[in-house]
């Protein structure tokens, strides 16, 4: 079994995962402060400090997730696989596409979600016909990325329109900023939640949850 593969994909995987949850409600707070306060933050011309700083978070908040996508997709493939590999049956998703699915379209937005969803069960010992069981907070972490990565999108359509020429029809400043401090809210919300998946489902195979033999 690869439970030290799998506690080292966890670890990484979690540090990324709490930078991403710090830099993100950093992102969020700095930019209700700006609202709040009235401050000119991404102005169209010569940005001040305050918006080269946000610059430079998000900047930085998009590296480390970028960096992290790696180990927690390692940290998925391993622990589907320690599932197989232990002889369970009845499981639904191979290791491959548990992983890959996330960048497939369509299957992306529900097969990464149920994929882990029968992780978490089995890891903890469920049987077969509780593999599709509510897991609280796989569903949260999926539900604050889906609806994060979903504002997000308007966000950036939205900016992207009102700079089309001939587009009359003007997003206040104050909208925008508002729906990006909510998308930082639900992208923060789901770091968060993906470190007690992270947390739950490794102490589950390590510790022997499904059988105190398997994962030795």
């Amino acid at each position: 079994m690869q439970t030290g593969n799998l506690r080292t994909f966890a670890l990484l995987a979690t540090i990324g995962a709490w930078i991403v949850f710090a830099l993100s409600l950093l992102s969020a707070v700095m930019i209700g402060l700006a609202l709040a306060n009235d401050a000119p933050v991404y102005p169209a011309y010569e940005p001040d400090q305050t918006t080269m700083l946000m610059g430079l978070v998000t900047l930085a908040n998009n590296a480390v997730f970028l960096g992290s996508v790696i180990p927690v997709l390692l940290w998925v493939f391993t622990a589907h696989a320690n599932l197989r590999a232990a002889g369970m049956r009845g499981l639904n998703h191979s290791p491959g596409w548990a992983t890959f699915s996330f960048f497939v379209p369509v299957a992306n937005l529900f097969v990464p979600f149920v994929a882990m969803r029968e992780l978490a069960n089995r890891s903890a010992g469920e049987p077969e016909e509780f593999a599709g069981s509510s897991v609280d907070d796989v569903s949260s972490w999926w539900s604050c990325w889906v609806v994060s990565a979903i504002v997000m999108t308007i966000v950036v359509l939205t900016v992207f329109v009102d700079a089309l020429p001939g587009i009359w029809v003007t997003t206040p400043l104050w909208a925008v900023l508002g729906l990006t401090m909510f998308g930082q809210v639900l992208f923060a919300g789901s770091a968060w939640f993906l470190i007690k998946v992270l947390r739950q489902v490794t102490d589950n195979q390590v510790n022997g949850a499904v059988d105190l033999g398997m994962f030795d």
